[in-house]
């Protein structure tokens, strides 16, 4: 008997991992954010177009996630995505002024909260810390975008997305680092 007709089937067999990709384009957005708002404020356009790129990926690999069973990563990844595709739209259109995008960013606090639960009761410190710097980010982006005149705000939002970034990318890098590890024979064998 061969072994592969010892391989289970189902959709973790058949559909590759995309959280290494989605969390990669996550970052990218949040790195975007970072460089329009402290590095050079002219790269808005980057960032908008960032907003889309960074939309698409992750609830492209939020919903794929959720077909391969994994729930936590597909419901976070589908939640920031829509939300990111949501804030572009409103960026590009005339309803998107600032104090709708303020409420649209201070509305994604209250997921970003039930969201993080998982992770701190299980100890998940990337996912924490990722966490802590997201909620800080929607609040500084919320306050910068209904008082325009207070510089700083806008630097709190690029250093939040930088610090959210990070941890963002290592756990991308550790589900791309297992989407490729060679898997034993036994493992395959299930």
């Amino acid at each position: 008997m061969s072994t592969s007709s010892h391989i289970p089937v189902g959709p973790t067999n058949t559909i590759g991992d995309p959280g290494g990709a989605a969390l990669f384009t996550f970052g990218l957005a949040l790195t975007w954010v970072f460089f329009a708002e402290v590095v050079n404020h002219d790269a808005i356009g980057a960032l908008v177009f960032g907003l889309l790129v960074g939309g698409i990926g992750q609830t492209i690999g939020g919903v794929l996630a959720i077909i391969r069973r994994d729930n936590y990563l597909g419901n976070l990844l589908i939640t920031y995505g829509i939300w990111l595709i949501g804030f572009f739209l409103l960026s590009i259109h005339e309803l998107g002024n600032a104090d709708a995008r303020a409420f649209w960013s201070f509305a994604l606090v209250i997921p970003s909260v039930f969201l993080a639960v998982p992770a701190i009761r299980s100890g998940a410190t990337a996912i924490i810390v990722a966490f802590v710097f997201l909620i800080a980010l929607e609040l500084f982006l919320g306050f910068s975008l209904l008082h325009g005149d207070v510089t700083w705000l806008g630097k709190a939002v690029g250093w939040s997305a930088l610090a959210s970034a990070l941890p963002i990318y290592y756990l991308g890098y550790e589900r791309l680092m297992g989407a490729v590890a060679p898997k034993s024979p036994a493992a395959v064998a299930g």
